[in-house]
């Protein structure tokens, strides 16, 4: 009968503090979001993305390009300058084999005829291989033709191996230059075969134009 009395007594204390405790734990359920909550606003909070930095890389196609054209131009130039020298030498020599007043001058005129011919011949093989164009003048005749047309005897042959020296000394100072600052191998080894042969050529224009003021 005590012990009733003793469990009715405790009872209400008893149901108090479940209650009390229960309150307590939707207080604090309800203060701290659950691991669901945690996970989902995870998920909807977008992540930083990384800072990646590209370096730009500047195209040298163009460049290349470019070089390979100056290229071209220049060894296109060279040729074209020995070409034209050619074609006026030439005539001129061919003229002189008919008209020289001796056989000095004579054999000077065939020896240029020659070796012009020669290295006209080089010069378009060199043009033909690189796919270069050639510019000449073919179309229209020098007045230096045109003059020794009129001349005839010592006349002849005294302006004759003064032009031909003229023109020999220009072109060979020109490939001396661009000997110098060649950059194609073909173009450099064209001119270290054509050069000496101008030289020699101008050598003996000089020999004779001495013999005739003597």
């Amino acid at each position: 009968m005590k012990i009733l009395q003793n469990v009715k007594g405790i009872g209400p204390i008893f149901i108090a503090a479940v209650i009390a405790a229960a309150l307590t734990g939707c207080a604090t359920s309800r203060e701290q979001p659950s691991d669901a909550n945690t996970t989902a606003n995870a998920a909807a909070t977008p992540a930083a993305r990384p800072t990646v930095t590209t370096a730009k890389i500047k195209p040298a196609k163009r460049t290349v390009q470019s070089a390979e054209t100056s290229g071209k131009a220049t060894s296109a130039a060279v040729l074209s300058d020995i070409h034209r020298a050619d074609l006026k030498e030439i005539p001129i020599g061919q003229m002189a084999q008919g008209k020289a007043s001796t056989d000095e001058v004579r054999e000077y005129a065939n020896q240029l005829v020659k070796d012009r011919t020669s290295a006209d011949q080089q010069v378009i093989a060199m043009a033909q291989k690189k796919n270069l164009r050639l510019r000449d003048q073919t179309s229209r005749q020098g007045p230096e033709l045109a003059r020794l047309n009129t001349l005839n005897g010592p006349s002849f042959d005294k302006y004759f191996l003064r032009q031909t020296a003229a023109d020999n000394d220009k072109l060979v100072r020109s490939l001396r230059k661009e000997r110098e600052d060649a950059s194609d191998d073909d173009i450099e080894a064209l001119i270290d075969k054509i050069l000496p042969i101008l030289e020699q050529d101008q050598e003996l224009a000089q020999v004779l134009i001495k013999k005739e003021q003597a």
